[in-house]
């Protein structure tokens, strides 16, 4: 494999810097990554804009995706004076997120908030990194890649794909390996106990212990997918761990979260070990930060935070912003072509309200709705 990429959605420095992780360490290049000038100054993101981006080179302005709970962006005769006094700075933080997060997603997205007709694969119109590199992929968990389409190695949908029971699409491809992914002992990114922080009854002892053996199951899946089932190894690999976005959410507890990220390490050494990369990229998103008194949702722990997401690898990516991933991966390959790429229109048919209720179900279970 030539290049490997992990994601550590919402690893932030503030805890990097401060535990003991020995393959983080062993990198020689690292950064900050961070989101457009609108998220970053407006102060949100999601994780569903920016993986978007990352992984087509598209702005948001050409994606159109906002959020997960969001329809496309349609724009509104509002929107550009919303978008301005989203980035002024002199207002506070909280004031400048709810703007983009709240008052654009509602007036200029199709169907407003949380429609039940929820953004999904066939909504982003430009080609994945993968689509535009020689040789096969094995890609796992990237966000909106339900319906799986047709892909050249395997693909397997992450969130927010509903459970395997519920899926009336394809949630692998090729869709004759959905049983060998999926099967009673590995349901997917989704854990049984409800978050803490809707339900009081859950520690978050158990439930960083749950959403650690889901992490430790994926990375077997993943490894079992690369050993067996490939056709010819893969040039490029993708795989998405999400243990520290979903448990901070749920906890601020500082031994919890060492732990946390001490497992996603170890798990990523063990990738590392186990595939032998000629190169090696983690990326996340966003950092975490704790939550603002003044949100509604105050009780979640951390919140999204658009100036600690970083990058690390085995050489130097020199990479910055969201919209640099993609092109630095295609140059990694010796591919130079500009991007974003179209995709042709017979791969975006789809139904706007596949397995809508189901999908709303998971994104409640992520505490997105």
């Amino acid at each position: 494999m030539k290049l490997l990429v992990i994601g550590w959605d919402g690893a932030s420095h503030r805890h990097l810097d401060k535990f003991d992780l020995p393959y983080w360490d062993s990198l020689d290049h690292n950064g900050k990554l961070l989101p457009s000038e609108l998220f970053h100054r407006a102060t949100y993101i999601s994780s569903a804009n920016a993986w978007t981006t990352m992984t087509t080179g598209a702005s948001f302005e050409e994606h159109e995706i906002l959020g997960f709970v969001y329809g496309k962006y349609s724009g509104h005769p509002l929107s550009g004076a919303i978008r301005k006094a989203a980035m002024t700075e002199a207002l506070p933080t909280f004031f400048r997120r709810v703007l983009v997060s709240e008052i654009l997603g509602r007036f200029a997205t199709d169907g407003g908030r949380m429609a039940k007709d929820h953004i999904q694969s066939t909504d982003v119109g430009f080609k994945r990194v993968w689509e535009m590199l020689p040789g096969q992929s094995l890609v796992f968990g990237l966000p909106l890649t339900y319906p799986v389409p047709e892909t050249d190695g395997i693909l397997v949908s992450g969130i927010p794909a509903p459970t395997y029971e519920e899926a009336t699409q394809p949630l692998v491809a090729p869709q004759a390996l959905e049983s060998t992914v999926y099967s009673e002992d590995f349901s997917g990114y989704y854990v049984d106990l409800n978050s803490p922080v809707h339900d009081s009854t859950v520690s978050e002892a158990n439930y960083t212990d749950a959403h650690l053996e889901k992490s430790e199951r994926i990375v077997d899946t993943y490894l079992d997918l690369y050993n067996n089932e490939m056709t010819e190894d893969p040039e490029f690999g993708f795989l998405m761990l999400r243990s520290i976005d979903d448990l901070l959410h749920a906890t601020d507890d500082e031994t919890h979260i060492q732990t946390t990220y001490e497992k996603i390490d170890a798990l990523t050494e063990r990738l590392v070990d186990e595939i032998d990369p000629d190169n090696v990229l983690i990326l996340s998103d966003h950092g975490m930060r704790p939550t603002s008194f003044m949100r509604v949702d105050s009780d979640l722990r951390m919140d999204h935070d658009t100036r600690e997401g970083v990058w690390g690898g085995t050489t130097d990516f020199g990479i910055s912003r969201q919209s640099d991933v993609t092109p630095s991966i295609l140059e990694h390959f010796g591919e130079k072509r500009a991007v974003p790429v179209n995709k042709d229109s017979h791969e975006l048919e789809s139904s706007r309200s596949v397995d809508g209720t189901a999908v709303h179900e998971r994104l409640e279970d992520l505490g997105y709705a």
